[in-house]
């Protein structure tokens, strides 16, 4: 799997071979083959992992105070995407469909553990489940992640971070009349959105 995810990080994943991959983890084919038979197994097995790890330092950044997490998760996906762009290129390239038939049950189910993780923060700071998930987060994250599509096609455009506290204020604006601090004031909410 580190070789793999190397060999991702070369930024040819699609032009490396499990020979390539076989040779800079230092194995035998026997190893390799036992444990990916395919490379189509050898991806799902990388686009899992990057998976986890990105949704793993999302989760780190929904904290109690919901404009701060509304805008800690875009910030937190922007730094994650510059700092790993040739996994975020593979997570971000595929379709959704096509994702989802590369995982395995347990990635699936850890999957559905995130996504429920998720709603239920939004739940405990007012979400009443209307509109439904999907759309919320298509309001939160969508933008960053169409922003960050774009400057992984466009090498020489300035860091996706860049385009943080703006991206942040507008994933607010766009939830915070979906959760309770929406009533505690514009000054607040665009305060914690900046942060």
């Amino acid at each position: 799997m580190q070789a793999a995810l190397r060999c991702v990080a070369g930024g040819d994943w699609e032009g490396t071979s499990l020979q390539t991959v076989r040779q800079r983890a230092g194995v035998s084919n026997g190893s390799l083959f036992h444990h990916f038979r395919t490379r189509q197994d050898l991806t799902a097995a990388v686009i899992a992992a990057a998976l986890e790890e990105h949704q793993r330092v999302l989760l780190e950044e929904l904290s109690a105070d919901a404009a701060s997490g509304v805008a800690g998760v875009v910030r937190r996906h922007l730094r994650w995407v510059h700092d790993n762009q040739a996994v975020a290129r593979l997570l971000l390239s595929a379709a959704p469909d096509v994702l989802r038939s590369s995982m395995s049950e347990p990635v699936l189910e850890a999957n559905r553990r995130f996504f429920e993780a998720v709603a239920e923060w939004l739940r405990e700071h007012g979400w009443q489940t209307r509109p439904e998930l999907g759309v919320v987060l298509a309001l939160w994250i969508g933008p960053a992640q169409e922003y960050s599509r774009q400057w992984l096609a466009a090498p020489g455009k300035p860091a996706p971070t860049t385009a943080a506290d703006d991206l942040a204020l507008g994933a607010w604006t766009a939830l915070a009349p979906l959760l309770h601090q929406a009533g505690n004031g514009e000054n607040t909410a665009t305060e914690g959105a900046r942060q």
